[in-house]
Parts: structure tokens; sequence; C-alpha cells
């Protein structure tokens, strides 16, 4: 499994490229450059904190988001969905299931967080926490993160 905060790897079962980043302003930081990319390849944004049970699944194409899911389970509505777009087959049922789920388990479980991630990982056939051994990719790069000016620098202009 890659030990990082970045890193990059080509998976063999989607052929998908994965971008890893630890750093959760990275997609809204970036928003254009994901937008630019999508125009060629269709690209996907997946953000995951579990310490607030907090998840997000982003489709992108021709440079504009298709569909975005989001899920905070950090607050009063444990059924909390926040659905944009035009969503994919399947997503019904997959909403369906987790909140039938979800109603039987009660509050001891989270299972509306799985639903942006699940839905990303039906084309990905890669979720987060997915261990990836060196038969699963073709290729990977630990990655050097570009590095962030100081506030100080910033004003500055340096």
């Amino acid at each position: 499994m890659p030990d990082g905060e970045w890193w990059i790897a080509r998976l063999k079962d989607s052929d998908w490229t994965i971008l890893w980043s630890e750093d959760e302003e990275f997609g809204e930081r970036n928003i254009k450059k994901i937008a630019e990319l999508s125009k060629q390849h269709a690209t996907y944004i997946c953000e995951v904190n579990e310490t607030v049970m907090w998840s997000s699944a982003a489709f992108w194409r021709n440079g504009r988001q298709i569909w975005k899911v989001t899920h905070a389970g950090d607050g009063d509505d444990r059924f909390d969905l926040s659905e944009t777009g035009a969503l994919p087959d399947g997503y019904s049922d997959l909403k369906h299931r987790h909140t039938l789920d979800q109603q039987n388990d009660g509050e001891d479980v989270d299972h509306m967080f799985e639903i942006p991630l699940n839905l990303a990982a039906f084309d990905l056939k890669f979720r987060h926490e997915d261990y990836l051994g060196q038969s699963d990719v073709e290729s990977f790069l630990i990655v050097t993160p570009p590095k962030r000016k100081s506030l100080l620098s910033r004003l500055l202009g340096r």
C-alpha cells in the first residue's frame, strides 16, 4: 500500500489513475485545474474525513461537474445527503439500500457516509480504505507535494 501524503497509482482493474492527497482542501483549491483536466479525461473528486464522517464524490466531464453527492455525518440529520446534477444509473438503488441499513442499524453506524464513496467506486474499482498491492497497479509514484507559501510571503508577494 502506498505510504505517504501524496501518491499516484494507475489501477489495473479499472484503468483509472488515482492522485492521492492528504490535503483536505486540494479539490476545492484546484477546481479550475480539475475543470480543465476533465475536458480531456473524465475525473472524479472524492473527499473523505472519517473523524466527522464527511464524504463527498463528484464526477467531471467536458470541463464541467456532472454530479456531486455529499454526506455530512456530524450534524443532527443522520440521513444527510446533498445531491446535485445528473446522478448516474444505480444511484437510486444505492441510496435506497443504505437508507434502509441506516434505519435498521440506528445511530451506531453511519451507512449514509458510504454512498458518495461507493458511487465513485462503481467506476474506479477503488475506495480510500482499499489496500493496493503490487499486482493491483500498473505504475506507482510517490509525489512531493507543492510547497505552500506562508501567509507573510503571500502578503509580501514573495
